[in-house]
């Protein structure tokens, strides 16, 4: 980050010493923030929606974490509302983050309610890959490169200006999306650091504008529409689409004997030689821990299966069966999904 120290920040008012961030949404990386915010004596703030306060990391509810850590908090499913502003109360010495919260910000809410120092942690490049689906689409597409990069919130997606960014690799190895999360929290966590004692120190940020003729986009993904497993992709992109639904997502899905099924923790293996296409799907070899099922080309090698109740049935397959996708799971599988601060949304507000 390249700043320079002088006396005001985020806009053009003389606003003096910062000393307390709200953060606004949920996850790992929020929780991680709080505590290295308060540790490094900043006033803490969380904005949060219903949703997102009972979601569990670690086994703890993000409510139960932030009573526990004595956190002041707001929980919400309307970011302009009166409780808000009475929970934001006298801000003036306050900058927002918003680190994956569910609400689309408007221009008075970011003008008036945020007083224009609304920020966004963004996880990957920009203007390429504004939106949403975590990980996963950066596995479907073998990308290794991974991003932190604060934004000025603006009222369209991802498109306000960059006041601080980094860049990294993750490791060769990772392949699953919490393997990736969990690689990037920790690097987002230091580059956040490195932010706050910007902001406590008072440094001005030159703010970097998007070039829009770069920018590419990329919506939310639910594994419970978009998940579904098309036995007829070349095998690296059936083995990518399978990890990209791994954990911390439920598994992806496919039919085997009339019953839905989730596969997880998948490798390719050609040694077994190459399969026609009308052999995809069919599970040709058995040991106590794996799978062989043959793919177009190649075989891919299972060692978790689970039926729809979440209980381990690799044990229970039999050769010779095979795993299939109906066509109208397929169709499904491209629509696109929303999401807002309550639940999943099948079409925009």
């Amino acid at each position: 980050m390249k700043m320079k120290k002088i006396k005001t920040l985020g806009s053009s008012n003389n606003r003096g010493e910062v000393t307390g961030i709200v953060f606004l949404g949920g996850g790992q990386l929020l929780r991680k923030a709080c505590l290295r915010a308060k540790l490094m004596n900043f006033e803490i703030k969380v904005i949060t929606s219903k949703r997102q306060s009972i979601e569990f990391v670690n086994n703890e509810m993000l409510v139960d974490f932030l009573i526990q850590n004595d956190i002041s908090y707001c929980l919400t499913d309307e970011i302009r509302s009166k409780a808000v502003e009475r929970f934001l109360g006298n801000s003036s010495r306050f900058v927002f983050l918003s680190i994956g919260a569910p609400w689309k910000f408007k221009l008075n809410e970011i003008k008036f309610v945020f007083e224009d120092r609304l920020f966004n942690l963004h996880g990957s490049r920009l203007p390429q890959n504004r939106g949403g689906g975590g990980f996963s689409w950066q596995i479907l597409m073998g990308n290794k490169f991974g991003f932190c990069a604060i934004h000025r919130v603006s009222e369209t997606i991802d498109e306000g200006e960059i006041i601080a960014i980094d860049e990294f690799l993750f490791p060769a190895q990772l392949r699953k999306p919490i393997e990736f999360e969990n690689f990037y929290v920790e690097k987002n966590l230091n580059f956040l650091s490195d932010f706050f004692e910007k902001l406590r120190a008072n440094f001005a940020i030159t703010p970097i504008k998007q070039s829009e003729y770069f920018s590419t986009y990329w919506p939310r993904l639910n594994t419970e529409i978009n998940g579904w497993i098309n036995w007829t992709l070349e095998p690296i992109d059936l083995e990518k689409f399978i990890c990209a639904f791994d954990e911390p997502y439920a598994g992806a899905l496919t039919m085997l004997n009339e019953n839905k099924v989730r596969i997880k923790e998948v490798c390719l293996s050609p040694q077994d030689g190459y399969f026609h296409p009308f052999q995809s799907g069919i599970i040709y070899r058995k040991s106590k821990s794996w799978i062989c099922v043959a793919i177009h080309g190649s075989t891919l090698v299972i060692e978790k299966l689970y039926d729809n109740a979440g209980r381990n049935i690799l044990d229970s397959v039999n050769i010779g069966d095979r795993f299939f996708t109906p066509h109208y799971h397929l169709d499904t599988s491209l629509e696109r999904v929303f999401y807002n601060s309550k639940s999943l949304k099948k079409r925009a507000d």
